[in-house]
């Protein structure tokens, strides 16, 4: 049987969990290649919380890579960082599914601030400059680093051995890697996690483009269970 080749782009702990999640019937029926895109580490950037009311996280790097909470009040996006957090000592409150759902948020709160963004090096949304042209003073300090990873040689040859390809992408800039290092994306239907991460795979034009309805794990879990044609695969 030649099964569909499921490839899993993030980092090597986020694959493995969201390998978890998967149905294991579905799990029979496809190979799985973990191909990390992104490594994260730590920049060893210390964070000065004196004079901090409170800090953001938009991602469970954040807490991983962050001072013990001790109490204090964190904002988050999603219910995974919102964990992260809780885990790492933090007051987390889940503030929206996206930057612009927390700031947007953060706003109606009015924190007396300031806030910091314990962030990574690359990040979107601006957080610290929209929440600080609000009247809510904000910084940002990058406490890890996202290092771009070429696909492995076994991906790439699945990508471009003529086999069906399911990949699920997790973020524009993951897409756009993943589009620089796949010249041929007919044979591949991408599970994008938002519409921001479809449009990241730029003129590159897969056989299928599917769009998660929330942009959670648990949502690209659905995608690919239950809106992958199966049939058609087989």
């Amino acid at each position: 049987m030649n099964k569909p080749v499921l490839i899993l782009t993030r980092p090597a702990p986020n694959a493995y969990a969201f390998l978890d999640m998967i149905a294991p019937v579905l799990l029979a029926r496809v190979t799985v290649l973990i191909s990390p895109l992104l490594r994260i580490s730590g920049t060893g950037t210390p964070v000065d919380m004196q004079g901090i009311d409170g800090v953001i996280f938009t991602s469970a790097n954040g807490p991983a890579f962050a001072p013990e909470g001790g109490g204090r009040t964190a904002f988050c996006v999603g219910a995974k960082t919102t964990q992260a957090a809780e885990a790492k000592g933090w007051r987390a409150q889940m503030l929206g599914q996206t930057a612009d759902e927390l700031i947007e948020a953060v706003i109606n709160k009015r924190p007396k601030g300031p806030l910091l963004h314990i962030s990574g090096q690359h990040q979107r949304g601006d957080i610290a400059r929209r929440l600080s042209d609000a009247g809510i003073k904000t910084t940002a300090v990058n406490v890890y680093d996202q290092t771009l990873l070429p696909l492995t040689p076994q991906a790439k040859s699945a990508l471009t051995g003529g086999k069906p390809c399911i990949a699920p992408l997790f973020s524009p800039r993951t897409a756009t890697q993943f589009a620089r290092e796949c010249d041929d994306l007919r044979h591949v239907i991408v599970i994008a996690l938002s519409p921001a991460v479809a449009d990241a795979l730029g003129d590159k034009h897969p056989q299928q483009l599917l769009i998660a309805d929330e942009p959670t794990a648990n949502s690209m879990r659905l995608v690919l269970e239950t809106v992958v044609d199966w049939d058609r695969l087989a």
